[in-house]
């Protein structure tokens, strides 16, 4: 593997939709990137994972030799909402702005659409990222129901 700090492997990442047809040949690689994140055991049933992502609106992805190292995806209705989640680079790969091409990417799609209610929670310290294409929505709170 080259060093992810050279210009030259950045280069080599790409950034794109996952087919929607195809979407459940990548859960092997979401099961590793949502572990990496310390978000599923080793140990933990990934068959969730197929039916997830083909129940997606859409998923952006990032490439690095035909590999998926990094991806978002957003639920929407199709026509005027959309929420982000799950935005995850694995760590080798972190800290080169795969991750924004990431957001650049789903973003861009779903404004295409004519999509333009587009929100998503951020974790304390990742807010920056979202920030560089979105804006904070002050005076609303997120609230989970459990």
């Amino acid at each position: 593997m080259n060093n992810p700090g050279t210009s030259s492997w950045k280069e080599a990442v790409t950034v794109r939709l996952l087919e929607k047809d195809s979407c459940f040949d990548y859960s092997a690689d979401v099961a590793a990137l949502y572990r990496d994140a310390g978000w599923i055991s080793e140990e933990e049933d990934t068959a969730f994972i197929a039916p997830m992502l083909r129940n997606t609106f859409c998923v952006a992805g990032a490439f690095y030799r035909g590999r998926l190292i990094g991806m978002m995806r957003a639920l929407s209705d199709g026509v005027s909402d959309a929420y982000l989640l799950d935005m995850v680079v694995l760590t080798p790969y972190r800290g080169n702005g795969i991750a924004l091409r990431i957001l650049e990417c789903i973003v861009s799609h779903l404004k295409s659409l004519g999509i333009d209610w587009i929100v998503c929670i951020s974790v304390p310290g990742v807010e920056k990222l979202y920030l560089k294409l979105g804006e904070s929505m002050g005076g609303h709170l997120p609230v989970r129901f459990r």
